[in-house]
This record gives structure tokens, sequence and C-alpha cells, in this order.
């Protein structure tokens, strides 16, 4: 095995761009650049001037049809009694309740249009989630925005992610070592924290043949932002293909070195030098002829 180290850049966990909805004036703005969005505060209003005067608009024009509806009520009740006196006529009567039921449609619909404007209004304050912190900001007090135009662009970073890009054999052991509990090391700060997968793209970069995946750091951070580097210590097979076998099994003729197989078939082998792991007498080997698990004779020194 052999130890490779990976490293990335820690960034928001989330980030959105929030959009104005309706084109506007912008009024006011309540954070900048780093600043963290308050509980019950927006990032910003447009002017609500002229949807203050539509409301009113609305307003005056129901209560005109509400007078309306009163009169047209009475002219109702009047041609029901004269109807039933033979004074008056069914075609009159009908009219009357024509009139009565278009100027109630007519209310109904203006309520709907006042709740309308209502909902517009409320949505001129671009809100932002609480607690995030702002990365960009695009807008100024005074300045004309088109609906649809982007306003801020935020983030959360009360958890941090940090991406990796890795070949399947460096993926297999993360998730051997995942098992056990990711540590991860910030070598800036000089901090070892824990650290969980939390993203893994089902796709792979068709150029380095590597999948992408993300880490979360959550807990133990000194400081909350991006831009800070994580080393992540991945132990995989050794890519030369080499194999540990003892030492006695190793033949040198000349300059040469030779394994003999139980039947005596004998493979001709690289010698890598002595293994510096814990197996003592035992040396590394490669040949595209063996692999771990293959048995051979081992002779006496």
């Amino acid at each position: 095995m052999q130890r490779e180290i990976q490293s990335g850049f820690t960034r928001a966990h989330s980030k959105l761009t929030l959009s104005a909805e309706q084109a506007g004036r912008i009024i006011s703005v309540n954070a900048d650049i780093g600043d963290r969005i308050e509980e019950g505060v927006p990032f910003a209003c447009l002017d609500d001037t002229y949807l203050d005067l539509e409301l009113r608009a609305n307003e005056a024009e129901r209560k005109a049809l509400k007078v309306d509806k009163a009169y047209f009520r009475k002219e109702v009740a009047r041609y029901s009694k004269l109807l039933k006196k033979n004074s008056s006529t069914q075609s009159q009567m009908d009219t009357a309740q024509r009139n009565l039921d278009k100027t109630q449609t007519q209310i109904e619909a203006l309520i709907i249009a006042a709740e309308i404007l209502k909902e517009r209004k409320e949505r001129l304050c671009i809100e932002a989630p609480a607690g995030w912190r702002v990365i960009a900001r695009h807008v100024e007090p005074g300045k004309w925005v088109s609906a649809g135009e982007p306003v801020v662009e935020i983030g959360d970073y009360s958890r941090l992610v940090a991406p990796f890009a890795l070949s399947v054999v460096e993926y297999q052991a993360l998730q051997t070592q995942a098992e056990a509990g990711l540590i991860v090391y910030l070598p800036e700060l000089k901090e070892e924290l824990p650290a969980r997968i939390i993203r893994i793209s089902p796709a792979f970069d068709e150029q380095s043949r590597k999948i992408h995946l993300e880490l979360e750091l959550s807990t133990g951070l000194p400081a909350y932002r991006g831009g800070l580097r994580v080393d992540l210590a991945l132990d995989i097979p050794m890519r030369s293909g080499a194999v540990l076998i003892p030492e006695r099994a190793l033949q040198q003729r000349y300059e040469q070195y030779w394994l003999k197989r139980p039947d005596g078939n004998e493979i001709s082998v690289v010698y890598l030098g002595r293994s510096n792991g814990p197996q003592k007498g035992w040396v590394r080997v490669v040949s595209p002829e063996i692999k771990p698990g293959d048995r051979f004779q081992v002779f006496d020194e």
C-alpha cells in the first residue's frame, strides 16, 4: 500500500443567486459583501409607490360599485313587489337582477385584483435565507432592475464542503476509510477535523476519468469561509503493481532475479528493494507474470 494526499479547498455548502421578480427601482439594500443575513430582514426592497396607487384606485372603484350594488338591490326588491301586483314585467325584473349580479361579480374581480397587487407588493422585497452570507452584491439604492435580473449571490457557510476528483481505486479506498470515520487535515490552520461524504456524482470526467464528490466539514472549524486547503490521505495499492515476497524466495543469478514456482518454472522479476513496512525479511518485486496469492518456493539461507 502507499499513501496519497488529495487536496481540495473549502467552499459554501450551498449557493443561491437571487433575482428580482418584478422591474423597479431599488430603494434599500440591507447587507453588504460578507454580511450575515438577519432573520426577518430582507436583503433589498423595490419602490412600491405605483402599487400603492393601484391599490387606492382599486379601493375607490370597489366603493363606487358597492353604491351601485345597494341601488340595484333596491331595484330588485321594488320590481319584485310590482311584479306580484302585475304592475311590472318579468323583463324589467330580470334586467334589475342582472345588473345586481353583474355588480357583485365586478366587486369580486376587484377583490381578487387587490390580492394580486398586495402579493406583488410583498414580493418587491427580496428575501434571503437567514444565516447565509453575501458573496456578491449587484445592486445599489437607486438602481433600476429588470424582472429576472440577478440582485445578490449568497452562500451557506454554516457548513463547508471540499470537492475532490478521485479515480475508481481512490474512491474505493475512500469508502473503506469512511466506514471507520474520515479525518482530514487543514495545513494552513494545523487542524485535523472529522468529515463525511455528502455528494457523489453518478457521472465522471471524460478527460481525467475521475469521480467527483464532496466532503462536508461541519464541526470543529476555527473559521467558516471558503479557500481553506483540505488534505485527504488515502491508502491505496501501489501503482507499480509490486508484491511483497519473503527474501528467501528470491534467487539472484548474475544481474537478474528469479522466483521458482512449485512446479519448477522460473519467473524473472524486477527487484525494487526491501519492504519499509512491519514485515521483516520481505522484499518488493514486480513482474507481469505474478500477482498477490501466487505460490513460490522458499530456499534455505
